[in-house]
């Protein structure tokens, strides 16, 4: 059990790794249990994407669970969702405002664009979470200003 002055850690090693490894505009895609990487999927991930598989079961664990852990164990400045989640999922995209605040929440058209961004993410890691739209690109960050989100969905 984890005691009050205690943070959560991250145990599994292949993530505590990548946000170790993180750097200020690096991407780390954390997706729903719905969120296709086979090469047969709708739109299959770029297989220069690691792929991290946390799902136990359905709903566990959640984006609600595991986007704030990684918060205190990585340095994020933003995220990306898609347009739809603010309506789709309004208690993830609440979740996602209270974590970063409304202006660091970024929105973008979901096909093909986030799709997109998410292949141009370090690693992609997969969840139970079953809520449609609970996916986030989240976005590496540095003790200095941010990085304009225009030019991280730009790749400038």
């Amino acid at each position: 059990m984890v005691t009050l002055n205690q943070r959560p850690r991250v145990l599994n090693p292949r993530l505590a790794a990548i946000l170790a490894e993180l750097r200020h505009g690096e991407m780390l895609f954390v997706a729903d249990a719905g969120s296709g990487s086979h090469a047969k999927a709708l739109r299959p991930l770029d297989p220069g994407v690691e792929q991290i598989n946390l799902e136990v079961v359905t709903g566990v664990p959640s984006l609600d669970d595991l986007v704030p852990v990684i918060c205190d164990n990585a340095d994020i400045e933003a995220c990306i969702v898609t347009e739809d989640m603010r309506s789709a999922n309004p208690d993830g995209f609440a979740m996602l405002v209270g974590l970063f605040g409304e202006d660091r929440v970024h929105e973008m058209k979901y096909m093909p664009d986030y799709y997109d961004m998410r292949d141009r993410c370090k690693a992609f890691v997969q969840t139970g979470d079953y809520r449609v739209h609970a996916n986030v690109i989240l976005i590496g960050g540095y003790p200095s200003a941010d990085i304009p989100i225009d030019m991280i969905i730009n790749g400038i």
